[in-house]
Order: structure tokens, then sequence, then C-alpha cells
């Protein structure tokens, strides 16, 4: 019954002139940077976070070796925060968080992580004019059962 009835809500913003395909690449997109991002932040720290010792050490908030926040790149700042980490490129004013689960692919969506990251980004501003995260978070669900995106458990 519920399914029927985000089916027959999804059916209804598809007819809003929602584009599927620009949310898919942009899910993509969002993914192999955050996933980039992490790896290029192991390698900071002389951490292959393929190996998951490393990967504990680079998240650990007990490892006084890595702060929490600092500067990964000219470009890049990075900020641990709870399950979290967040990365904001100084130059274009881009947002990508990672959620800390699932390493080395780090793909699960958070819809209000996924519109900061669209909202930061021209090329996707107008598609995420006026939306919000619930709205977002449904669309991202249509992708998912549609089989368009792969789901990744937290």
């Amino acid at each position: 019954m519920i399914k029927k009835w985000i089916r027959n809500l999804l059916k209804k913003e598809e007819s809003n002139d929602i584009n599927l395909d620009v949310f898919q690449e942009a899910i993509i997109n969002y993914r192999q940077e955050g996933k980039e991002l992490m790896f290029k932040l192991g390698e900071k720290y002389g951490l292959n976070i393929e190996i998951k010792e490393d990967y504990e050490k680079l998240i650990s908030r007990s490892n006084k070796n890595i702060p929490r926040r600092g500067e990964l790149s000219k470009r890049w700042n990075y900020s641990f925060h709870g399950q979290e980490c967040a990365f904001y490129n100084k130059k274009d004013q881009k947002n990508v968080e990672v959620i800390l689960s699932n390493p080395p692919e780090f793909g699960h969506i958070d819809s209000w992580f996924l519109l900061s990251y669209m909202q930061s980004i021209e090329k996707y501003k107008n598609e995420v004019a006026g939306m919000n995260w619930q709205k977002l978070k449904s669309l991202v669900n249509k992708l998912y059962m549609d089989g368009q995106i792969k789901k990744v458990v937290e």
C-alpha cells in the first residue's frame, strides 16, 4: 500500500519536468568525488584506506596524528564530524559529504548531503532550485526502485 502511494507520488513529480537522468548523473559524480577525496585524504597521511587498519587509523577520533579538520590541498578543506567527513572546495565552493560507512566505496546517499552538493555545483543548481531534501529523497528512491542507481546500505 505504501509503495503504491510512493509510486503515485513520484509519477506526479515526474510530470513536473524533473529529469531523472540529471539526478542519476549527479549521484554518480557525487559518489566518485567522495571516493576520490577520501583516498586523497588517506594518501595525505600515508594510509591506504583499502586496508581496514589504515582506514580505521584515518577516521579514529583517538588518532592524535590526524587532525579532525584541516587542509587536504590548496583547494580542498576537510572536516570529520560524527560518522561523516565534509570536504569543501575553497575555489569552487563545492560541498562533498562522505558517510564513513562502506569503505572504500562510500556510496551511501544522504539526501541532505546530496542536495548541498547539487546546490554547490553550477551544472545542477537549476535542477534543485526550490527543492527540499525530502523531495530529493523521493527522487533518489525512484532511481533505486527503477534500478538506475545501486543502493549502498549504511
